[in-house]
């Protein structure tokens, strides 16, 4: 008994030490937001004596932040859609013909494979092609989103299909369905968890990415995203700490919105996500 209050003593501290090292990101944002340079300066931490409206008033009046906006609106509606698209059809294919077929079980190692590669190894090449075919704009933007989703989305859609029983797909067969109203009749609708996870997962990645638009989209203000956008109030020499924050607080409020309504179906699919096929 006494090992065990231990044990739930260590898990309960380091569950709260990983809620403040989420909460006080968060808290500074917000109450930063909330004051004026002068009191920001004063006391950083502590809350503001008089609540400040007027740095979101100035960056809501600003036609630059909405541009911004429908870009990142734009590029992460379109890769999520893609995604969904493309996906769950790559996914049961390599399932479904693994095992019986050398290449694509080659192809989904080699997916997998893809997982480990760290971003900054993949990242000169990467923006060196999109730089030599012409594509430093919000189209190869969504391009290389897509292409950087593939390896962990058809890792997790495999998993989650090898819980997936087969005995309805043979049922289906036997009736007379095709591959087509197989796959979209009955295991399309089956995959909906793991495809709302895929598909959060990805929109709070590309939401919130400030790594692959600065090395795609930072030679034009036109393309700016929102994470780029906070950069605006940076001068050579001030930076507008207020504004910037309060960009921050606007752009995080959408996508922290949807998350907290498909929280449940992100830990559902990742669940089934997990098993091993």
């Amino acid at each position: 008994m006494t090992k065990k209050k231990i044990y739930n003593g260590i898990i309960f501290l380091i569950l709260c030490a990983g809620a403040c090292a989420i909460f006080i990101p968060f808290y500074l944002t917000v109450v930063s937001a909330l004051k004026n340079m002068g009191e920001l300066f004063d006391h950083f931490f502590g809350l503001p004596r008089t609540v400040v409206f007027d740095n979101f008033k100035y960056v809501l009046s600003k036609p630059d932040y909405f541009m911004a906006l429908g870009n990142s609106c734009m590029i992460t509606g379109i890769s999520v859609v893609f995604m969904v698209f493309l996906l769950p059809m790559c996914a049961y294919a390599v399932f479904r013909r693994r095992f019986g077929s050398k290449f694509y079980n080659f192809l989904y190692f080699f997916m997998v494979g893809g997982i480990f590669i760290p971003f900054q190894v993949k990242m000169l090449p990467m923006v060196k092609l999109m730089s030599q075919i012409g594509l430093m704009n919000r189209q190869g933007t969504i391009l290389l989103y897509i292409a950087n989703s593939t390896c962990e989305g058809i890792f997790l859609l495999v998993g989650y299909l090898a819980s997936m029983p087969s005995d309805l797909e043979e049922a289906a067969y036997i009736d007379g369905a095709t591959t087509n109203q197989v796959f979209y009749k009955i295991v399309r609708p089956i995959m909906k968890p793991i495809i709302s996870t895929v598909v959060i997962k990805n929109s709070l990645w590309i939401w919130n990415d400030y790594f692959m638009p600065s090395l795609v989209l930072n030679q034009s203000n036109t393309f700016r995203t929102l994470t780029l956008y906070q950069y605006s109030f940076k001068a050579e020499n001030t930076t507008n700490f207020t504004v910037a924050f309060a960009v921050m607080v606007l752009s995080v409020l959408p996508i922290f919105v949807i998350y907290c309504v498909f929280q449940k179906k992100i830990v559902a699919g990742m669940m089934e996500g997990a098993v091993k096929g």
